[in-house]
């Protein structure tokens, strides 16, 4: 099924529909408007993904506001949860509570969450006992699944194979493999022992390796393995500017990659510009010259909006869960009955759907956009973007 488009409003009335609902609130009190629906969105506010998951909070109030709050006669309300119990970000048990919370609204047509890589399993029989259409924006964990479950990030697979892409592509012929204990970390980790022959990479350390806070015997084994690079599987952390700042130390043309995140917190600061020298962080979306017209669009009204306190390159997936559930809540029509199932129908039977990263489909749950781009530093430490394959 391809869904139909809609026209936005101009940019110039976000403002006014933005204070008008009072979308940002944080009220536990649920309430059902006659005729209205709601759509929660859960992220974590604190903690390692703080940033990111503002930028998508902000992203999806802008696609929300270009409706003017309203998509084929439904009145639309957007309804934000934290789901980070403590400064470390996301717990499983607030993950659950805010599906429940959601869950138990009987206006409730999407939900629009999780974000920390893993969280999601949380939510996802939570929401999907109700029959309660749940889209991520960032969740990349390899094997999540739901009947009610979507996403449009790609997994942890998919970065793992942009990682090794780029590597062989800078003549790496070696890498030495080091992981932390979350779900990412071993998802990545297992990914590129999988795929590192694919690209004509040998991974040198047989078994797993941690990162720990005191990394220097971590350190002396990597140059021990004389690998031409270091690929690191973990979320952000504080021991990942330490480690950064060490290796670096040790050896100075080592090419390291890892996801971008690591690079949004303040900790990352703490790394030398040698340290961040022949690093490459990447980061599922599109550079700015490689966005459709509508990803153009978005990244204008976004910084009109926003300004730069947060990274449209961030919030671009949170734009599109939210244009792809209001799409779909648009294709139902103004009386549909059960508009939650038939929701679910149409969101998880998207093809060809024309969105702020292009076209894409949903396919058992998944989406079929696959880019990646990198971030890399020069000698001095300052940062520039590159693609797979490209200087």
């Amino acid at each position: 099924m391809r869904l139909p488009s809609f026209a936005a409003p101009a940019v110039l009335c976000i403002g006014l529909a933005l204070s008008a609902t009072g979308c940002g609130g944080h009220s536990r009190r649920l309430r059902t408007d006659s005729g209205g629906l709601s759509i929660y969105t859960s992220l974590p506010f604190e903690g390692p993904y703080a940033s990111q998951a503002q930028a998508i909070y902000d992203a999806e109030r802008l696609a929300w506001a270009q409706t003017g709050g309203v998509v084929d006669g439904y009145k639309v309300v957007l309804r934000r949860l934290d789901d980070a119990g403590s400064s470390a970000g996301s717990t499983t048990t607030q993950v659950a509570l805010n599906a429940r919370i959601a869950a138990g609204d009987p206006s409730t047509i999407a939900y629009i969450g999780d974000l920390t890589p893993g969280s999601s399993v949380g939510s996802i029989r939570i929401l999907s006992g109700k029959g309660i259409l749940q889209v991520s924006p960032g969740d990349t964990a390899t094997g999540l699944t739901g009947k009610t479950f979507a996403r449009v990030v790609p997994p942890d697979s998919d970065e793992a194979e942009a990682e090794l892409a780029a590597a062989g592509s800078r003549s790496v012929k070696t890498v030495y493999l080091v992981r932390d204990r979350t779900t990412y970390g071993r998802d990545i980790a297992a990914a590129v022992r999988n795929d590192a022959s694919s690209y004509g990479i040998d991974v040198v350390n047989a078994r797993d390796r941690y990162l720990a806070p005191d990394s220097r015997a971590l350190v002396r084994e990597i140059r021990k393995s004389k690998a031409d690079a270091l690929i690191y599987a973990g979320s952000p952390g504080s021991p990942v500017a330490a480690f950064w700042n060490a290796l670096s130390t040790a050896d100075g043309t080592i090419k390291k990659f890892a996801s971008a995140t690591i690079a949004v917190t303040p900790s990352w600061a703490q790394t030398t510009a040698a340290a961040r020298y022949n690093t490459f962080l990447g980061a599922p979306g599109l550079l700015h010259g490689a966005l459709p017209r509508a990803g153009s669009q978005f990244e204008t009204d976004f910084l009109a909006t926003y300004g730069s306190r947060v990274s449209w390159e961030s919030g671009i997936f949170g734009y599109v869960a939210m244009s792809g559930v209001l799409e779909a809540l648009q294709s139902l029509g103004a009386r549909a009955q059960d508009p939650r199932a038939n929701i679910v129908k149409a969101f998880l039977h998207i093809r060809d759907l024309p969105s702020a990263l292009g076209t894409y489909s949903i396919v058992d749950g998944h989406t079929s956009f696959q880019g990646y781009y990198f971030t890399t530093y020069n000698r001095s430490g300052a940062p520039t973007t590159v693609v797979p394959g490209l200087a």
